[in-house]
């Protein structure tokens, strides 16, 4: 009987080690399935993130909408100090020049537009604005 019993804590070993592989396969699995889903969820993050800073320079760079504008306007002349103070007429003028561009005002509704937005300004913003405007107009023609 000694040869029997053996025989059986061995199969019933062997069927224990069995068992254990099996989890420790399934554990593993899952495990590396959530490393997976979690790099990817990071990888996905990172990509995003470049993708923003990429977006956020280009439109910088090409002077878009949305892009901080610190050393020049839209038309490419440079700002001053004291035209950078007023950034709520900038857009206003700005918005104005891009409904003229795109034939959306005629050029006397842009100009009677553009001079009541000069009035609120102190004289020698006007006349730079007004060189300007008139440049952006010769470009135009």
């Amino acid at each position: 009987m000694d040869g029997k019993r053996a025989l059986y804590y061995a199969a019933i070993g062997i069927a224990v080690l069995i068992g254990v592989s099996i989890v420790v396969s399934v554990v593993s699995a899952l495990l590396s399935l959530a490393w997976a889903i979690v790099s990817g969820i990071v990888s996905l993050a990172v990509l995003a993130g470049v993708v923003y800073v990429l977006y956020k320079t280009g439109a910088w760079l090409l002077g878009g909408d949305d892009a901080d504008y610190s050393a020049s306007d839209s038309v490419g002349g440079s700002r001053s100090a004291s035209a950078s103070t007023d950034a709520a007429a900038e857009s206003r003028q700005d918005r104005l020049r891009r409904q003229y561009v795109e034939g959306q005002i005629s050029e006397a509704e842009f100009e009677r537009r553009i001079a009541s937005e000069l009035e609120t300004e102190e004289p020698d913003d006007v006349d730079r604005k007004v060189a300007d405007i008139e440049q952006e107009l010769e470009r135009e023609r």
